[in-house]
C-alpha cells in the first residue's frame, strides 16, 4: 500500500500527541493528589463523592452547631449555679430572720441585704450569651427577661424554646425559659404551700396562728391536687370550716371543725392533706394550702364497682395537644375500652376511636388521640368510664421575685410589741420558706437538666467525629490518587512517549537520499 507523506506525519504527531495527553494527565494527578481530575475519570465514584462531600458539610456543619450549644449551655450553668448558691444564701437569711431575739432595726438590715440579693438575682435572670441574647426570655432573645413593672417584677420573655439542630434528627434546646426555672414548681412535685391571708383593712392577722408547711398523710387521696381555705369562721374563735376547690374548679360543701388552741394542733383537710397550725387564730383569719404543682390534665374516675384506678394524665407529644378536649374512656369489657373525645370549641366535634386491648391485673399505659397518655391499674369493669380533661382551677404562683418581695417588705415593718404584727410576720416568713425551697429544687432539676443535654451534646460529638472519618476515609478511597501506581504509569508512559518520538526519527530519516547517501 501507498502512503503519504501527510498520513504519515500526521499519524506520527497523533501518537506523541496521544502519549503528552496521557503524561499530562498523570501529572496533573500527582500533583493534585486527586484520582479524578475530571468526572470523565469515573462518573460513578465522581457522583458518590459529591454525595459523601454534603454529608461531611452537614456533619461539619452540626459540630459548630453543637459548639454554640455547648457554649450556651455553659453558660447557663455558670447562672444557675450563681443562683443556687444565691438562694442558698437567701435561705440562711431566713432563718436568721426568724430568731425571735432580733429587733426591728435587726430585722431592717436583714432587709437590705435581701433587697441586694434580690437585685443580684434579677441580674442573674436577665443573663446573656456569647451573642448578647437574653439567655432566659425564651425565644424573645432581644427581650430582657425580668423587668419591672410598677415595682413589681415580671416575666416579659415568652414561653418559646430556642432550639438548636445537634445533629440530622435531634433538636436540643441552647437555654430554658424562665418562668420554667423561677415561677414555678419542678414537674411533677407533690409538696403543699401554705400561706396567711391578712386582714384586707389592717394588713395584720386578726389573731396570732401561724401556719406551718403542710403534708401528705395519703399521695393518692381523693383531695389531692386541691386547694384548701381554712376559714376561721365564728361565732366561736375555735370554729372553723375548709373549702375545697379541686383542679377542674369544683367545689364539695365545705366541711366544719373546732381548733383547740395549743403549742401546735394537726387539722386532717382531708383527702390526704394535714397541715400544723399554732396560736390562737381570731375569728376571720384564713389560711391557704395550695399544691406547690398543679396538674396540666386531671383525670377523673365514674363511680363503679372495680378496683381499676387512674393515674395523673401526661403530654406525650405537644405538637398535637388540642385545646378543649375532654377525653373519655370507656371499658366495654374487662379487658376492651374505646374512647371518645370531645372538643368545646367555637365548632364543637365528637369523635370515637376503635376498640383497644386492656390487660387486667397490672399497670397499662393508654395511648390517647391528640398527644395524651394515661395509665390505669387494676381490674375495671363493663361500663367504667373515666375522664381526662385540663385542669381549669388555679394555678400556684411562684413567682421568686414575688417571694422576696413580700418578705423584705415584712422585715422592713416594725413588730415588737404588736402579738397580731408578729403572727402576720411569721407566717410571712413560713410561706417564704416553703416556696424558696421549691424554687430552690426546681433550680436544681433544671441544672440537671442542662448537664444531661451537655452530655447528649458530647455523645453526639463522638458520633460526629466517627462520621467524619468515615466520610473522609470514603473520599480518600475515591479521590485520592495511589502515587505508587500512578508513578510507576508516569515512567511508563514517559518511555512510550520517548519510543513513539523515536519511532517516528527512525521511520522519518528512511528515505532514497539518505539510502543513496549512505
Amino acid at each position: 500500500m501507498r502512503i503519504s507523506s501527510t498520513l504519515f506525519f500526521q499519524t506520527g504527531l497523533n501518537s506523541i500527541n496521544a502519549q503528552q495527553s496521557d503524561l499530562m494527565h498523570l501529572y496533573q494527578q500527582i500533583g493534585s493528589g486527586q484520582r479524578m481530575v475530571t468526572p470523565a475519570d469515573d462518573p460513578l465514584a465522581a457522583a458518590q463523592a459529591i454525595n459523601i462531600s454534603q454529608s461531611q458539610s452537614l456533619n461539619a456543619r452540626f459540630a459548630a452547631n453543637r459548639e454554640v450549644a455547648k457554649q450556651n449551655l455553659g453558660i447557663e450553668e455558670n447562672a444557675l449555679n450563681s443562683v443556687t448558691t444565691l438562694i442558698q444564701d437567701i435561705k440562711t437569711r431566713l432563718v436568721e430572720a426568724g430568731n425571735g431575739t432580733l429587733s426591728d432595726a435587726d430585722r431592717a438590715t436583714l432587709s437590705n441585704v435581701l433587697s441586694n440579693a434580690r437585685s443580684n438575682l434579677l441580674g442573674l435572670a436577665n443573663s446573656t450569651d456569647g451573642s448578647g441574647q437574653y439567655l432566659f426570655s425564651g425565644a424573645k432573645g432581644e427581650t430582657a427577661a425580668y423587668q419591672d413593672d410598677n415595682g413589681k417584677i415580671v416575666y416579659k420573655g415568652d414561653e418559646g424554646q430556642r432550639k438548636i439542630q445537634a445533629d440530622q434528627t435531634r433538636q436540643i434546646a441552647g437555654s430554658d425559659v424562665g418562668s420554667d426555672i423561677f415561677n414555678r414548681a419542678a414537674p411533677g412535685t407533690q409538696v403543699y404551700l401554705s400561706r396567711a391571708v391578712p386582714d384586707s383593712v389592717t394588713g395584720l392577722m386578726v389573731g396570732t396562728g401561724v401556719i406551718s408547711t403542710p403534708t401528705l398523710s395519703d399521695p393518692s387521696g381523693a383531695n389531692v391536687g386541691s386547694t384548701f381555705t381554712i376559714e376561721f369562721t365564728g361565732p366561736e374563735p375555735e370554729d372553723y370550716s375548709v373549702t375545697v376547690t379541686r383542679p377542674d374548679g369544683s367545689s364539695p360543701p365545705p366541711t366544719t371543725g373546732k381548733f383547740t388552741p395549743g403549742p401546735e394542733a394537726t387539722l386532717d383537710l382531708g383527702g390526704g392533706v394535714q397541715v400544723k397550725l399554732s396560736g390562737v387564730p381570731g375569728v376571720g383569719d384564713t389560711f391557704v394550702v395550695e399544691p406547690a404543682s398543679s396538674p396540666d390534665y386531671i383525670a377523673t374516675k365514674i363511680a363503679s364497682a372495680s378496683d381499676a384506678t387512674i393515674g395523673s394524665p401526661t403530654v406525650a407529644d405537644y405538637s398535637k395537644v388540642r385545646s378543649g378536649d375532654v377525653f373519655t374512656i370507656e371499658f366495654t369489657s374487662a379487658t376492651e375500652y374505646i374512647v371518645k373525645v370531645d372538643n368545646a370549641s367555637a365548632t364543637p366535634t365528637s369523635e370515637t376511636f376503635p376498640v383497644q386491648n386492656y390487660t387486667p391485673g397490672r399497670e397499662n399505659t393508654l395511648t390517647l388521640p391528640y398527644g395524651m397518655q394515661v395509665k390505669i391499674s387494676g381490674n375495671p369493669a363493663a361500663s367504667d368510664t373515666f375522664t381526662v380533661q385540663a385542669a381549669t382551677g388555679p394555678k400556684t404562683d411562684l413567682n421568686i421575685f414575688d417571694t422576696l418581695d413580700s418578705i423584705i417588705a415584712a422585715l422592713a415593718n416594725p413588730i415588737q410589741g404588736n402579738a397580731n404584727a408578729t403572727a402576720q410576720f411569721q407566717n410571712t416568713l413560713a410561706t417564704a420558706v416553703q416556696r424558696l425551697d421549691v424554687n430552690y429544687n426546681n433550680v436544681l432539676t433544671v441544672r440537671a437538666s442542662v448537664g444531661s443535654r451537655m452530655n447528649e451534646l458530647d455523645a453526639l460529638d463522638a458520633n460526629g467525629s466517627l462520621r467524619a472519618l468515615s466520610y473522609s476515609s470514603q473520599l480518600s478511597k475515591m479521590e485520592d490518587v495511589d502515587y505508587y501506581r500512578a508513578t510507576a504509569q508516569l515512567q511508563l508512559r514517559t518511555s512510550a512517549l520517548e519510543a513513539a518520538a523515536l519511532a517516528f526519527r527512525k521511520i522519518q530519516a528512511t528515505s532514497l537520499f539518505n539510502m543513496g547517501r549512505n
